[in-house]
């Protein structure tokens, strides 16, 4: 569902809403809206959300996959009373205004999280004004009282604990819905001293803890894996709530006679031959324990997803069933007598959407051989405990279904995901993963200007404080430092809005060995086995190598020069013509990327399709690019590079040697742009 609570007012009439579970349109005079305007509606057009009453549930539109608390107006007070209800009309209203006319009107970006976090502050805000009724001189305050005069709002924030970003927030918010709206000016947040907590990036894993993560997860995926058959079966057997329970505890419970007696947990684990599955991190020896132990195992799996695709959290979570899927990036080859000489080549993709009504949003990541592994693990699981809580394998069900329903009966147990908690779910082995000396030595070296030595998380002695969204973090670092992810791919993989971004998850790659393998103790060196992981996200990366060559060259306007250029300008002169179809560009070109023949990198001055090192580049000889056969240069970027370099003249003497170097890049330059790009006609 669209997380865009703010645009509530406007998505529906783009089509985004189904008619079903559209909210009623905002009041376009002002004033408050009628107590039976809806808010929310569920899928089956039920309101959930009605502006008179006193419990709001924006479920329905939440874009994370786990559910979130709904807003109690009851709750706020102990009493009830003409003060309290009037706090309670005043946070109704101000809850409205900032749904519909916040941040850009119908248009902003205020998610359903955002909004309950903006009501815990409303609610802190209220009790706060009640509370200095107590004081004689003051008396009850309203929120208009708290939000209008500086001296009340200083005293809220002095007294009172609660996100400070968040009040920042709601105040840039009013100020958005207006004086006339609200009925008065709210103070400006720029003049109060919140207490900003520092912003802090994920730290990268070290490399001896991230191998040791890797690996120790690739066990126990590989054990969860023998049981995939047999999962559904052991876990449905479970609908029986005498199932797997000790036989002294079944005779308490009246059930008489051996042969009436239901197998207890060992007995039920043998009988499905998962007793070995079920053993170390994962033992079970009593149904109790069940629910934690399936649990473990669905964080495991989600884990593995985490370490090979870079996905967030929730991107996670909100995975269905049916997630898996195969692209074909290479159709069979077949000759004149059907007989097949090159078999078609695939590779797998992660999909996930945001399934809740009135907002989709689909994403797709490659999935390496572990990745599909760990889904098939995690689907095995979630195909017993759907059928526990009898619902369809389909699009709507979650691939990580909250296995609670095994200790609880079907009608107090709700379909939801369950929170993961990686702390207290990490196995035992991967707690004992402990911060060695040399690993603040590289956290030091991966992010320089953050004292790790005195954040007490990451002394040495204490288990790696892991989470999520690390692995997203390492994987963008330790590929950028191995050089088989380029910053595009990284991009594409990542979902990151601009390069910039995935520059950002990479930032200080370079100060560290990369990780994509072992360590040989003979060799002291790091070696790549010929099945490692990495190549597989090789076979993908030319489908973004080509794809970024036919974008940036193919399909723009500008004539292309230099040795690459001048083919590639042919080449769009016939596919423009028709002699040349697209997809054959696009194959022969991901078929050369693929061999090594080409890759793509831009360049000051266009871009190069040279594969393997460049020596010109890495000393910054970019004149060195007019004479290569792999060049591709592009007049604008060539002018820019030539106004550059005469604005860079007036920093330097002119009996200096920096002045002749660039004097010469002058030249060249311009000798290039006078005999090949202004004798054509642009």
């Amino acid at each position: 569902m669209n997380a865009v609570v703010q645009s509530i007012g406007g998505l529906f009439s783009s089509g985004v809403f189904p008619a079903t579970s559209e909210p009623d349109n905002a009041l376009h005079q002002y004033g408050k809206p009628a107590r039976d305007f809806v808010l929310c509606r569920d899928e089956a057009g039920n309101a959930t959300a009605v502006y008179g009453d006193a419990v709001w549930d924006f479920n329905p539109y939440r874009l994370s996959a786990r559910k979130i608390a709904r807003i109690n107006f009851n709750t706020v007070f102990d009493e009830d009373g003409t003060e309290q209800r009037a706090l309670i009309e005043e946070a109704r209203y101000l809850l409205y205004c900032l749904i519909y006319f916040a941040g850009g009107g119908r248009l902003g970006k205020l998610s359903v999280a955002t909004l309950n976090q903006y009501w815990i502050v409303l609610r802190i805000a209220m009790q706060f004004c009640l509370e200095q009724k107590q004081k004689p001189l003051v008396g009850a305050l309203s929120l208009q009282e708290i939000f209008t005069v500086p001296v009340y709002l200083a005293a809220f924030i002095r007294e009172k604990t609660f996100a400070h970003k968040t009040l920042a927030g709601i105040l840039r918010g009013l100020t958005h819905v207006g004086e006339e709206r609200l009925g008065y000016p709210v103070v400006n947040s720029k003049s109060l001293n919140f207490k900003w907590e520092d912003g802090k990036q994920y730290p990268v894993i070290p490399t001896q803890i991230y191998l040791n993560i890797i690996n120790l997860t690739g066990d126990l995926l590989d054990q969860l894996f023998e049981g995939v058959g047999r999962f559904e079966g052991l876990i449905a057997c479970f609908a029986d709530e005498n199932y797997g329970v000790a036989h002294k505890h079944q005779k308490i419970r009246g059930i008489a006679g051996k042969a009436n007696l239901r197998p207890n947990m060992a007995q039920a684990l043998k009988d499905h031959g998962l007793t070995s599955v079920f053993s170390g991190e994962f033992v079970c020896s009593h149904k109790r324990n069940l629910q934690r132990v399936l649990l473990n195992m669905q964080y495991v799996a989600k884990t593995v997803i985490h370490v090979y695709t870079g996905m967030r959290d929730q991107e996670v979570m909100r995975m269905s069933y049916n997630c898996l899927s195969d692209h074909i990036v290479r159709q069979a080859v077949v000759d004149n007598q059907g007989v097949e000489r090159d078999k078609q080549q695939t590779v797998s993709i992660l999909s996930t959407t945001t399934k809740f009504t009135g907002y989709r949003k689909e994403g797709a990541w490659f999935a390496p051989s572990e990745v599909v592994k760990a889904v098939k693990v995690a689907q095995a699981i979630c195909h017993g405990l759907a059928k526990l809580y009898q619902i369809k394998l389909d699009d709507r069900c979650p691939l990580f279904l909250n296995p609670s329903i095994v200790s609880y009966t079907r009608s107090s147990a709700e379909v939801s995901v369950p929170a993961f908690k990686p702390r207290s779910l990490a196995t035992s082995a991967l707690r004992a993963i402990l911060i060695q000396p040399e690993d603040l030595q590289e956290l030091a070296q991966s992010d320089p200007a953050r004292d790790f030595y005195n954040e007490p998380e990451f002394a040495v002695g204490q288990p790696w404080p892991l989470t999520s969204h690390q692995f997203r973090r390492s994987l963008a670092f330790y590929g950028s430092s191995s050089g088989f992810v380029s910053l595009p791919s990284l991009r594409t993989q990542y979902k990151h809005m601009t390069i910039e971004m995935s520059r950002y998850y990479a930032k200080h790659y370079e100060n560290l060995r990369t990780i994509f393998g072992y360590y040989d103790e003979n060799k002291k060196d790091f070696v790549l086995p010929t099945n490692h992981v990495a190549f597989e996200y090789q076979m993908a990366i030319p489908m973004s190598v080509a794809n970024q060559l036919i974008a940036d060259l193919l399909l723009r306007e500008e004539p292309l020069f230099g040795g690459t250029g001048s083919y590639m300008e042919k080449q769009k002169e016939r596919v423009k013509v028709g002699e040349l179809r697209i997809e054959k560009v696009r194959a022969d070109t991901e078929r050369r990327a693929k061999s090594g023949a080409i890759s793509y990198r831009p360049t000051l001055l266009g871009g190069c399709t040279k594969s393997g090192r460049c020596d010109s580049f890495m000393l910054g000889d970019y004149t060195e690019c007019l004479s290569c056969e792999g060049a591709i240069i592009k007049p604008t970027k060539l002018s820019a590079a030539i106004e550059d370099a005469k604005n860079e003249l007036s920093n330097y003497a002119e009996d200096s040697g920096e002045y002749q170097i660039v004097t010469g890049d002058i030249e060249r330059l311009m000798a290039f742009k006078t005999r090949l790009i202004d004798t054509v006609e642009l």
